[in-house]
């Protein structure tokens, strides 16, 4: 406050006492605006223009007295300080300026205790509204808080920790909880406010829980079924004063009942899918066996009858050949991906590379009928199952020499790392995928081109895709047509790299 210049505002008749007192401000030191009143009128218009930070007031105006000025003075602004300055004042009428609220009086006669006296005045001044300013935001603290409390949607409840001689923690008292922690429990404010946990439920519950939290000073959370019986609650609690701390209580019970519900619905679906896939395996595994001898013996009518046979049962004898071996190949490849989920061999470390190359063994065949380039770029070591991801590289690098278009096929590999995963990628210079098909070529039994265009049955994007989700990992394509695929599928390190060539 004194750091600033201030605005005082001077009551005095008597010019020459006027300057006297200007004059000893200044030699104090005090940096001022100072404003001069000798009557009544000028004093109120002087208290419409400024906001003073102190008075100095003359007692003995001549129908407008010291007392006078301090009542005017208070009514606009009560927290101004006032200092009496008089030739003259009795003990009577310096008591009475007192209660009218002055700070204080100095007589003319001694006026070298106005400085220090201002100065103290304006410092009990300040210090009288910091207070002020203290309480108003402590009321205001106290309201948000009583707001908050009442209307929280969360119960909350305030305890007293209660200790033996020992100063051991033996029981709690409950001093105030709000409204919706009555609507949880269904216990009330007279039920509970004063009493002992004890006495209430036979025994204080989480005790140790709640002596944790006042011995570390951190918050802790857990479920309860003992405040509210028949409730599942989660409790937060935390010390907020000494021996004293506060939970949060939120009903979660139907949250619970909703998680056993859907754990037990996953632990149904689990099994049925377990039984499906079983179903499936041994049903693509039984196939088999009379396809191949439907095959067989229509190979066999073809070897030994065809010259006896004209050309119309020649051509329904290719038919037969031909729809046998297609649904030979769909059987095959739905045993192949009912094996997928269906297997239980554990995963186990492997070089990437020597499997890419497993795969090529596999496709030399295609690979050197189509003339396709293949390249491989370094690839990690990764804890897979071996088979699994020889068939996922496998179908992979067939699909690029498959669909290759008039160009030469070239298919190539490479491998990078993005955060705790490896991204592979399979790129190829072939016809390409449509943006809105890039997404169903993953799912089962979906085919882009007849089987005259391209071979296949539609199963084997849907076993990569299988195989890559069973290591934790996704798969995608980015493509256009005309312009080739990128195939990009992704596995965790998970702590299994390595060997990254």
């Amino acid at each position: 406050m004194l750091e600033r210049d201030l605005r005082i505002l001077i009551l005095e008749d008597n010019r020459s006492d006027y300057e006297l007192i200007r004059r000893e401000l200044v030699r104090g030191g005090l940096r001022a605006e100072i404003e001069w009143a000798n009557d009544r009128t000028s004093f109120t218009r002087a208290l419409d223009r400024i906001t003073p930070d102190i008075a100095l007031l003359d007692h003995s105006l001549p129908g407008f007295d010291g007392i006078s000025a301090m009542k005017a003075l208070r009514e606009r602004f009560p927290d101004v300080p006032a200092i009496i300055v008089s030739g003259a004042i009795g003990e009577e009428l310096a008591i009475e300026a007192m209660k009218a609220g002055a700070t204080d009086y100095v007589l003319k006669n001694n006026l070298e205790r106005l400085v220090p006296v201002t100065r103290r005045a304006l410092q009990e001044a300040e210090q009288l509204q910091a207070r002020r300013r203290a309480e108003k935001e402590l009321e205001e603290s106290r309201k948000r808080y009583e707001l908050l409390f009442s209307s929280s949607s969360e119960g909350i409840s305030m305890q007293e920790m209660i200790h033996d001689e020992n100063g051991v923690p033996v029981d709690y008292r409950i001093i105030n909880i709000n409204p919706a922690f009555e609507r949880i429990t269904g216990l009330s404010k007279e039920d509970l406010i004063g009493t002992c946990a004890s006495s209430k439920y036979g025994y204080p519950p989480h005790l140790d829980r709640f002596r944790r939290v006042m011995e570390s000073g951190e918050s802790i959370s857990f479920e309860s079924t003992e405040i509210a019986p028949g409730k599942v609650l989660l409790i937060s609690a935390f010390p907020f004063e000494l021996k004293r701390f506060a939970t949060l209580a939120v009903d979660i019970t139907c949250l619970k009942e909703l998680e056993a519900q859907l754990k037990e619905r996953a632990e149904e679906l689990a099994r049925s899918n377990a039984e499906l896939q079983e179903f499936a395996y041994v049903a693509s595994h039984d196939l088999q066996e009379p396809l191949r001898m439907v095959i067989g013996y229509l190979s066999l009518l073809q070897n030994r009858y065809g010259d006896k046979l004209d050309d119309q049962a020649k051509e329904y004898i290719n038919f037969a050949v031909d729809g046998a071996a297609r649904a030979r190949d769909l059987v095959k490849d739905l045993l192949e991906y009912s094996r997928v989920g269906f297997s239980r061999k554990p995963l186990e470390e492997a070089d990437m590379e020597r499997l890419f190359d497993l795969a090529c063994i596999n496709l030399r065949g295609q690979i050197k009928e189509e003339g396709a380039l293949i390249e491989r770029g370094p690839l990690p070591r990764l804890i897979v199952d071996e088979v699994q991801m020889v068939m996922l590289l496998q179908n992979l690098l067939s699909n690029a020499i498959k669909f290759h278009g008039p160009r030469t096929p070239k298919a190539s590999i490479s491998c990078r790392e993005r955060g705790d995963e490896w991204v592979f990628c399979v790129q190829d210079n072939g016809i390409g995928i449509e943006p809105q098909d890039q997404e169903r070529i993953f799912q089962l039994f979906q085919r882009l081109h007849s089987v005259s265009e391209y071979s296949g049955t539609g199963i084997g994007l849907a076993i990569c895709k299988k195989i890559v989700e069973r290591h934790g990992g996704r798969i995608w394509v980015e493509s256009q047509p005309g312009e080739g695929s990128a195939f990009f599928f992704s596995l965790p390190k998970n702590g299994t790299d390595v060997d990254h060539h």
